[in-house]
C-alpha cells in the first residue's frame, strides 16, 4: 500500500470540496450584500440569513484547509511500519460472516471512501475510530452498528 499516494488521494478529494465551497460562499456572500435582498421590513430577513450561511461556510473552509495542512504533515510519518493501530495505519478487518474491509486512520477527514484503493478513512474520535486505535493485529473490536453489534477481527496492518 502506498500511503502517501492514499493521502493525496484524500487531500485531493478535500480540495475539490475547497472549490465546491467557495463557489457556493460567492453565490451566499452575493445574496447577502445583493441589493434586492435588502430588508422591506423587520419580518425580511433573507439577507441576514444568508450572512449566517457565508458565515458557517467560511468557518467549514478554514477547517477544510487545516486538514489538509495536517494532512500534508501526516506524509513525512506514514510509511513506518505499524505494529499497532494508530495515525497513518491501514487496518484490514473481517466480520463474522467473513467480509473483509479496509480502513486508514488519519487525524481528520473521516468517513472518505476511496474506491481506487478499497478503503474509508475513518479517526480516532469515531466510533470505529476509538475501538481500534492502539489495537494489534489478531485483537478483535465490538463495534456499534445501529441497534446490533458488529464483531471485527484485526487481520492486517499496513
Amino acid at each position: 500500500m502506498n500511503k502517501p499516494e492514499i493521502i493525496a488521494a484524500v487531500i485531493a478529494q478535500l480540495q475539490d470540496k475547497v472549490t465546491t465551497l467557495e463557489s457556493a460562499m460567492a453565490q451566499t456572500v452575493d445574496a447577502a450584500t445583493n441589493e434586492q435582498t435588502v430588508p422591506e421590513h423587520k419580518y425580511d430577513t433573507l439577507a441576514l440569513e444568508a450572512s449566517y450561511l457565508a458565515h458557517g461556510q467560511a468557518v467549514r473552509l478554514q477547517q477544510i484547509h487545516a486538514d489538509i495542512k495536517r494532512l500534508e504533515q501526516l506524509v513525512a510519518h506514514s510509511e513506518k511500519s505499524m505494529d499497532k493501530v494508530a495515525l497513518a495505519c491501514i487496518v484490514e478487518v473481517e466480520d463474522e460472516n467473513d467480509k473483509r474491509q479496509r480502513f486508514m486512520m488519519l487525524p481528520c477527514a473521516g468517513g472518505i471512501k476511496l474506491p481506487q484503493f478499497a478503503l474509508t478513512t475513518v479517526t480516532p474520535e469515531s466510533p470505529l475510530g476509538k475501538k481500534l486505535h492502539n489495537k494489534q493485529l489478531d485483537d478483535e473490536v465490538e463495534v456499534q452498528v445501529g441497534e446490533r453489534s458488529v464483531y471485527y477481527a484485526i487481520v492486517a496492518l499496513h
